[in-house]
């Protein structure tokens, strides 16, 4: 008899997005190693792209039932009415804590208790974000007869992308945080640093696994490239831009020095965007000066971005090195830039998790946007063929596959499963 997960996501496919990729993969493959799988997720509309690819990665005797709250309903229509942006994301990090989705987490654990009384399942999986579901997992392992594993997908109170509007905000959310995950009894991590970080706050770990990000080799199946226009270095950034961690400015600044000293190399960079961005994306680059060589494409389905990224010279990853918590950081899309085996222009800390894990399986190029005509002089280099840049990848990155963590994820299933007997 196959055994039985219920998986808590509030978003699952068709909505898009970096966010979406790890439960949807985790689905995937589990189901293929023998799990038989019911997701329960939101029905709510939310502002996010849509990727109707997705679905069809869903097995199609996956159930997913979709769990409607008016209140989360109504909060959705009024954040629909301001300018999407920083503001936007201010208002809601000052009125919400731990975020506007409070009432949806809530409510679904009544939902969850229902679905476990009335079928046999063997384990519960609720992901976070949002961090509320983080706190409705601590309430079921507390009080539920079969156990109830969190994954966070990203940090809480030492995420970089999170917004405190004050220092009692902040401490506010660390009380909220540690009640919330000293009462989970078994966790996964995308990132070793949160783990590391629960243990500075006197958790016990023994319980937590680390499961990062990762690729689908899937996906790289037949992939159809563009024809990139010819006599160009062409550059990629794929994601969504924010206007404080990974802001577009750290490499239009960059870009403005590079046409500042080598005008005439400059005039063979092309850099692309692929994805959302809160700032405007346009009107930065010509404030900075680089819009001559600047290309918005804006959101493109998975296998779409996937495709447009395979015919790149090289792909950038920004997180600034100014930014206390963003060595904590890595973002989900350098698994599939070291997949792609292109190389990697990253500007980063230096010593933070995001270099360790490229330095660990590529070749990436660190530049410091703190001193942007250094770095202008080495895009000039790698343009004119003086400073080489190396594509390929080196260690085994198949240990970064979708399907390797399904088997690690299973296997930890099953352990928790076998000594609740």
């Amino acid at each position: 008899m196959a055994a039985r997960c219920l998986i808590v996501s509030y978003l699952f496919p068709p909505v898009g997005g970096g966010g979406v990729q790890r439960i949807t993969k985790f689905v995937k493959y589990l189901h293929r190693l023998g799990w038989e799988i019911t997701v329960l997720t939101s029905a709510e509309p939310v502002h996010l792209p849509v990727d109707p690819t997705l679905l069809e990665e869903v097995p199609s005797d996956v159930r997913v039932i979709r769990f409607a709250d008016r209140q989360t309903h109504r909060l959705a229509q009024l954040r629909a009415r301001i300018v999407p942006g920083f503001i936007q994301r201010w208002i809601g990090a000052f009125v919400f804590l731990p975020d506007s989705l409070k009432s949806w987490s809530a409510r679904v654990a009544g939902q969850i208790e229902e679905l476990c009384r009335r079928e046999q399942f063997d384990i519960v999986m609720i992901t976070s974000p949002p961090y509320s579901l983080a706190e409705t997992a601590a309430h079921l392992a507390q009080k539920a007869s079969l156990p109830v594993v969190l994954d966070m997908r990203d940090p809480w109170t030492i995420n970089p992308f999170k917004i405190y509007p004050t220092p009692w905000h902040k401490k506010r959310d660390k009380v909220l945080e540690y009640k919330a995950l000293s009462g989970v009894k078994h966790g996964v991590s995308v990132s070793a640093e949160l783990i590391q970080y629960l243990q500075t706050l006197g958790l016990d770990t023994n319980n937590w696994r680390f499961i990062p990000n990762g690729y689908d080799e899937d996906d790289f199946t037949d992939l159809q490239p563009h024809s990139p226009e010819e006599g160009f270095f062409h550059l990629a950034f794929s994601g969504t831009f924010y206007s404080h961690i990974n802001n577009p400015m750290l490499l239009f600044n960059v870009l403005a020095a590079f046409k500042k000293n080598f005008p005439e190399s400059y005039k063979r960079i092309r850099f692309h965007h692929v994805g959302q961005s809160v700032p405007d994306l346009g009107q930065l680059a010509e404030k900075a000066g680089c819009a001559d060589v600047v290309n918005i494409h804006g959101y493109k389905s998975h296998r779409e971005a996937l495709a447009f990224l395979s015919w790149m010279h090289a792909l950038v990853m920004i997180l600034d090195p100014a930014h206390p918590r963003s060595v904590n950081t890595i973002g989900g899309k350098v698994y599939e830039y070291l997949r792609l085996c292109k190389p990697i222009v990253a500007l980063i800390p230096e010593k933070g998790e995001a270099a360790r894990l490229l330095k660990k399986y590529g070749h990436p190029v660190i530049l410091d946007p703190a001193r942007p005509e250094a770095a202008a002089r080495r895009l000039h280099g790698i343009i004119t063929g003086t400073e080489k840049i190396t594509p390929g990848t080196h260690g085994n990155i198949k240990e970064l596959s979708r399907e390797a963590q399904a088997r690690q994820l299973d296997r930890f299933f099953r352990s928790i499963i076998a000594q609740k007997k």
